[in-house]
C-alpha cells in the first residue's frame, strides 16, 4: 500500500510518526517525573506539617495546656485535607485528637516512634488500614533541648493525597498535549514544506525522464542555481571555451587550475571539487538534475554519432554495390563501344555524303560520351588512393580558373577570384582537388546565365581553409538539396550524377567537409573546408 505513496508522502508521514513517538515518550518521561516529584515533594509537606506541629506542641505540652493542645489539632486538621491529627505525651497517652473519642487512649508506642533518649529520636512514616481506607502516618516527638515530651502524629488518605497528585497532574498534562498537539501541526506543515522543497527537482526530472521515455532527448531540467564561473571567480580569460558559457564543468579545453583541461569525462574529478560546480548544484538532490543533463547530452551526442555511422555504413555498402555494378557495366559496355566507335570510323573513312557523314559524327560523339561515363563509373567504384603532397591552394586555384576563363567569356560570364595571400600549405592531392575544383566550376558556369558572376575565394580560418565557390545562377531547390551528394543523382538530362558525389568523396578523403547553400532563382555557394595540419589517412 504504502509503495503507491508519493515521495513527498512518504516523507511527511514518516516525520510525522516520528514526532508523535518523540512527543508521547517525552511526554510520559516529563509525567512520571513530575508525579514523582509531586509525591516527594507531598511527602516532604506532610512531614513539615507534622514537624510544625510538633515545634507548636512543645510550650503546651510542658505546661500541658489541653485546650491549646486541641486548638493546634484542630488547626491542622482545617488547614490540610488530613484524615486526623493527635498529640501524645512521653508516656504515650493521647492529649489532643481531632477524633475527641480518642482522648485518653495510649498509644502502642514502639521504638523508631517514641524513645526517651534525645539522641536517637527520628519521625516516623507508616502506612495501615484506619477505618477501612488506607493511612500514611507521618509522627515526629515533640522535644525541648534533650527531654523528649511526647509526640505529634497526622495522618493523610493515600487515595485523597494520590487524587490531589492526579489533580495537580491534570493540568500539567492537558497542557503537555496541547504543546504536542502544536508541535505536531508545525512539525507536519514543516514535513510538507521541505518535503515539496526537495522533490521539487525530483518532480522536474520525472517530468522530463517521462519526455525520453516518449522519445524526445531535446530535454534539459531546469538549475536556477548556476553560477557563473568567470563571475564568481573572477577570471579574465577571456580566450578561455567555458568564458561566457554556463556549466564550465561540461566544456572541453578550459583553462582553469593554470591548464587546458580535457572532455568532460576527464575533468569533472577536478571539477567536482571546485567551488563553482558546488554552488551550482547546491545539494545531492540538483547535482542528480545536472549528472543527468549531462547524461541526456552524451546520450543525444552519442545518438547522433550512432546514427551519422549507420549512415555512412548503409552509404558506403550502398556505394560499393553501386560500384561492384558499374564496374560490371563499364567492363562489358567498353568492349562494345570500341567496336562501334571503331566501324562509325571505318564507315566514315570509306563511305562519302553530308547526311551518312552527319549521322556517323552523333553516333561517334554519343559513342565517347558513354566512354566517357564508362571511364566515370570506373573511377567512381575503383578510386586510386589519394597522393597527399604540401600545396599552394592559391596556386591551384588559379590554374583551374585558368582553364575555363575562355569558355566563360565566351558565355559572357565573370569569373573572379578573391584569393587569400596569407594561406599556409595544405597537404592534399594536388589533381584531385584540382578535379573537384574544375567539377564545381563547370557546374557553376552551367547554372549561370550570360551577365552573371562566378566567384571563387580563398580564406584562412585557424586550423581549417576555406575554399568557396558562388553563382548567381538558378539555385537548387529544397527538395534536390537532399539528394545532390548521392551518387547517380542528377537534374540534367545528359550526365551520370557522379560528379557532386565524387567531389565529396575527394573532400573526405581529405578529412575536409563540403558544405551547400541556395536559394532558387538567387544561386548556390558550395564551400570546402579542409584541415591545414591534420588529413584522413587513405
Amino acid at each position: 500500500m504504502t509503495s503507491r505513496l508519493s515521495l513527498g508522502l512518504k516523507f511527511s508521514i514518516a516525520v510525522t510518526v516520528l514526532i508523535i513517538f518523540t512527543m508521547l515518550g517525552v511526554a510520559t518521561l516529563i509525567i512520571d517525573y513530575q508525579k514523582e516529584s509531586l509525591k516527594q515533594s507531598t511527602f516532604e509537606s506532610n512531614l513539615a506539617m507534622t514537624k510544625n506541629l510538633a515545634h507548636d506542641a512543645v510550650e503546651s505540652l510542658l505546661v500541658f495546656d489541653p485546650l491549646r493542645l486541641d486548638e493546634l489539632v484542630k488547626t491542622v486538621f482545617e488547614a490540610t485535607v488530613c484524615k486526623y491529627a493527635m498529640i501524645a505525651d512521653k508516656e504515650g497517652n493521647i492529649v489532643a485528637h481531632t477524633k475527641r473519642h480518642m482522648l485518653g487512649s495510649r498509644l502502642a508506642l514502639t521504638d523508631n516512634v517514641m524513645v526517651k533518649d534525645h539522641k536517637s529520636l527520628k519521625e516516623s512514616v507508616r502506612e495501615y488500614i484506619y477505618e477501612n481506607e488506607l493511612v500514611k502516618e507521618f509522627s515526629y516527638p515533640v522535644v525541648i533541648g534533650n527531654e523528649v515530651l511526647g509526640v505529634a502524629t497526622i495522618a493523610y488518605s493515600v487515595s485523597v493525597m494520590n487524587a490531589s497528585i492526579e489533580a495537580r497532574l491534570k493540568n500539567l498534562k492537558k497542557y503537555i498535549y496541547m504543546i504536542t498537539g502544536i508541535m505536531l501541526a508545525a512539525g507536519i506543515a514543516g514535513a510538507f514544506i521541505v518535503s515539496n522543497i526537495l522533490t521539487k527537482p525530483l518532480k522536474r526530472l520525472k517530468s522530463k525522464m517521462l519526455d525520453i521515455q516518449a522519445g524526445n532527448l531535446n530535454v534539459e531540467v531546469e538549475n536556477p542555481r548556476l553560477v557563473e564561473c568567470w563571475e564568481r571567480l573572477n577570471c579574465k580569460k577571456t580566450d578561455c571555451p567555458s568564458y561566457g558559457k554556463l556549466r564550465c564543468w561540461a566544456t572541453a579545453g578550459t583553462f582553469c587550475h593554470d591548464k587546458i583541461q580535457g572532455q568532460f569525462a576527464q575533468k569533472i574529478g577536478d571539477c567536482r571539487k571546485c567551488v563553482v560546480y558546488k554552488e551550482s548544484c547546491g545539494d545531492e538532490i540538483n547535482e542528480l538534475v545536472e549528472v543527468f543533463n549531462q547524461m541526456v547530452k552524451d546520450l543525444r551526442y552519442n545518438l547522433q554519432e550512432l546514427e551519422k555511422a549507420n549512415s555512412e555504413k548503409a552509404k558506403m555498402e550502398r556505394l560499393s554495390a553501386l560500384g561492384e555494378m558499374a564496374t560490371t557495366v563499364a567492363h562489358e559496355t567498353k568492349n562494345p563501344l570500341n567496336a562501334i566507335k571503331i566501324a562509325t570510323s571505318y564507315l566514315k573513312n570509306n563511305f562519302h555524303g553530308a547526311i551518312l557523314t552527319e549521322f556517323l559524327s552523333i553516333v561517334e560523339e554519343e559513342v565517347s560520351r558513354l566512354n566517357d561515363i564508362s571511364t566515370n563509373f570506373l573511377g567512381f567504384s575503383k578510386p586510386e588512393p589519394i597522393n597527399l603532397r604540401t600545396c599552394d591552394i592559391n596556386k591551384l586555384v588559379e590554374s583551374t580558373v585558368d582553364l575555363i576563363r575562355q569558355e566563360a567569356t565566351e558565355k559572357n560570364i565573370e569569373i573572379v577570384a578573391l584569393l587569400d595571400r596569407n594561406l599556409p600549405p595544405v597537404p592534399c592531392d594536388y589533381s584531385r582537388i584540382k578535379q573537384a575544383l574544375l567539377n564545381l566550376l563547370l557546374n557553376a558556369l552551367e547554372a549561370s546565365k550570360a551577365g552573371d558572376t562566378v566567384e571563387i575565394t580563398t580564406w584562412n580560418e585557424g586550423p581549417f581553409i576555406s575554399i568557396i565557390i558562388e553563382d548567381t545562377g538558378k539555385g537548387i531547390s529544397s527538395e534536390e538539396m537532399e539528394n545532390i551528394f548521392k551518387p547517380f543523382f542528377t537534374t540534367k538530362t545528359r550526365g551520370s550524377g557522379l560528379g557532386l558525389a565524387i567531389i565529396d568523396r575527394i573532400v573526405k578523403e581529405h578529412g575536409g567537409d563540403i558544405e551547400v547553400e541556395s536559394k532558387v532563382g538567387k544561386g548556390t555557394k558550395f564551400t570546402i573546408k579542409m584541415k591545414v595540419y591534420e588529413y584522413a589517412k587513405t
